[in-house]
């Protein structure tokens, strides 16, 4: 499993909702749009191609940011709590 921050800025609110319905079936919603997906190599490709096919490449943009384990036990939040890391990440294996 590979662990990752997936982070967007979608102009279009119709393409902002299903890319959060997207990262939903694949992570844990850590802010508005931000995501933290845990997902096998296969699962990352798979929800890379279907944000590919989503968003206009033009005016959207999507970021994947590698997470490694050390980092992830490090994560702080400033302001209101955040969840331990893998109290509620999804592990999606597709």
């Amino acid at each position: 499993m590979d662990s990752y921050l997936v982070c967007y800025d979608i102009s279009d609110p119709k393409r902002l909702r299903k890319v959060a319905r997207t990262c939903e079936d694949f992570g844990y919603r850590k802010q508005l749009s931000v995501f933290l997906v845990r997902v096998s190599s296969t699962a990352i490709v798979r929800l890379r191609t279907r944000l590919y096919d989503i968003i206009n490449r033009d005016e959207d943009q999507v970021l994947f940011i590698p997470l490694t384990e050390s980092a992830l036990q490090r994560m702080e939040a400033i302001g209101r709590a955040t969840d331990a890391h893998d109290k509620h990440d999804a592990a999606i294996t597709m």
